[in-house]
């Protein structure tokens, strides 16, 4: 019999991340967060349509008491000096310094976006950072040999597939759901129900700030009732990415 794993997994290193971290210690569950340490300390507002995140505003120049065209949420990102005290305990990943799409820039540009954002979080953190988030789940065939060099060990990218086994090409990995699907509760349900006859995996994607957004599929109190879905499941074991396939290949060489 296998093993089965959830993983929550958290973009762009944002204050909405310390309620977030909270909620996920009352329910002892484990995350990963994958920051720009480019941008560390960057205040924007993100415009929605519908549960999508579209649009960023710089707060110097949004006036949040104005009628705007899109409804917006802060987008506001944790200052480096704080960057170690709020993710204590939780697992730390790159999403590139500055957040840029690795299909539209040049080869340079890509390998220093991720060595310098891998080197940047393993020496502010003391964790040796090893997984990746694709910004825009744009660019992975044209990323992999740069990931390679700065010691990325898996990355995560922002589709969905079916089925609940590990990837085959951990620098391909896809979601198992983003929170905003109307789905979620569906998909979850399927993993607790399954049959680890292998090692299976279930990876939960978000952004922080579409909790903010209070529409049906996105809002704070669809985050603790999945997390309270996931902790009331003795046979599921909750952790970071990291761990979850650290273990699962444990488990094959043994």
């Amino acid at each position: 019999m296998g093993r089965k794993y959830f993983a929550w997994s958290f973009d762009d290193g944002l204050e909405q991340d310390k309620k977030i971290i909270e909620i996920l210690r009352q329910y002892g569950l484990g995350a990963t967060f994958h920051l720009n340490s480019g941008l560390f300390g960057d205040r924007t507002y993100e415009g929605r349509i519908g549960n999508l995140g579209m649009t960023e505003t710089p707060a110097s120049s949004f006036d949040p008491h104005a009628r705007h065209l899109l409804p917006y949420v802060p987008h506001f990102r944790i200052p480096e000096d704080e960057i170690v005290q709020v993710y204590r305990g939780f697992e730390i990943a790159s999403h590139t310094s500055h957040h840029v799409n690795l299909s539209r820039c040049t080869e340079e540009t890509r390998r220093a976006e991720i060595r310098d954002d891998v080197e940047a979080l393993s020496a502010l953190t003391g964790q040796t950072v090893t997984g990746f988030a694709y910004p825009y789940g744009a660019g992975a065939k044209k990323s992999r040999d740069a990931l390679k060099e700065a010691g990325v060990q898996y990355a995560r990218l922002a589709v969905t597939k079916p089925g609940f086994r590990f990837p085959e090409d951990p620098l391909a990995m896809p979601l198992s759901c983003w929170h905003i699907s109307a789905k979620t509760f569906e998909r979850l349900d399927a993993f607790f129900q399954a049959e680890a006859e292998e090692d299976l995996f279930f990876l939960m994607f978000a952004h922080g700030y579409e909790f903010d957004f209070g529409t049906k599929e996105s809002n704070w109190d669809k985050f603790r009732r999945i997390c309270e879905a996931v902790a009331s499941h003795d046979d599921i074991i909750a952790c970071s990415i990291g761990e979850a396939l650290r273990m699962h290949r444990e488990a094959e060489n043994d």
